[in-house]
């Protein structure tokens, strides 16, 4: 039979036993057990170039997604180029977040980021000094979740010139701006007259037909330029 101290002695050593036991495996526990994966960074980056710089301005858009921010770079102009754009630039460039570049009817160009795209494309707008036209050309995030942008749209056709009449002393003015933005040589013509004349891009050229006797009657008048553009109007005179 054991002794008391015999007793107490014993299960001490078996206690003691037991802890090392448990820091042990705790240790070969952590050496054993795989580190957490982490995820590699990602870079987004997105650029802007022109596909008419006269206002209102039409812009394409390109972006890349890549794992360094020099390719992210290259493959963002390589694509807005794809997209028609011309002087492409960078606009942004981001790490594990979303981006987007805006633009305005004057070419201005701004970019912005933020881990939300809603917020990142709100900012690149709000950063623009002028906001008439102000428009989101190409946004993304470096997760790859949202896709590169598609071919931009070709833009829309020139407006013809708008014209409005005036009769004055000895005859009638035609009051004729120009909507194309682009400077063009025009042709006035109606009943028996044509008179040929230069509309510079986003102004106003005033045309006196004079001498001309009123004959009281509706006249069709047409305005051809060589951009492209022409407008057919009424007037009585």
């Amino acid at each position: 039979m054991l002794s008391t101290s015999q007793r107490r002695n014993g299960f001490q050593g078996r206690t003691i036993a037991a802890v090392l036991l448990a820091a042990f495996a705790g240790v070969i526990g952590m050496v054993s057990a795989p580190a957490p994966a982490h995820a590699a960074d990602a870079y987004i980056a997105l650029a802007i170039g022109f596909i008419n710089e006269n206002p209102p301005v039409t812009m394409a858009g390109g972006s890349a997604i890549s794992a360094t921010q020099d390719q992210a770079g290259i493959g963002a102009l390589t694509n807005c180029q794809n997209n028609g754009g011309s002087h492409c630039v960078t606009q942004v460039i981001a790490k594990n977040e979303c981006a987007a570049a805006a633009s305005n009817d004057y070419g201005e160009m701004k970019g912005a980021s933020d881990p939300s795209l809603s917020v990142a494309e709100s900012k690149a707008r709000s950063m623009l000094q002028n906001q008439q036209g102000a428009k989101v050309i190409v946004s993304g995030c470096a997760s790859g979740s949202t896709p590169p942008p598609p071919p931009t749209q070709p833009p829309a056709p020139k407006q013809g010139p708008t014209v409005s009449f005036q009769t004055i002393v000895g005859g009638l003015l035609a009051r004729i701006t120009d909507r194309s933005g682009v400077t063009s040589q025009c042709t006035y013509a109606t009943d028996n007259f044509s008179r040929g004349f230069g509309l510079p891009a986003n102004s106003t050229y005033d045309l006196k037909i004079v001498p001309a006797i009123p004959q009281f009657r509706n006249w069709t008048v047409t305005i051809t330029c060589d951009n492209g553009t022409s407008t057919t109007a009424t007037t009585y005179f």
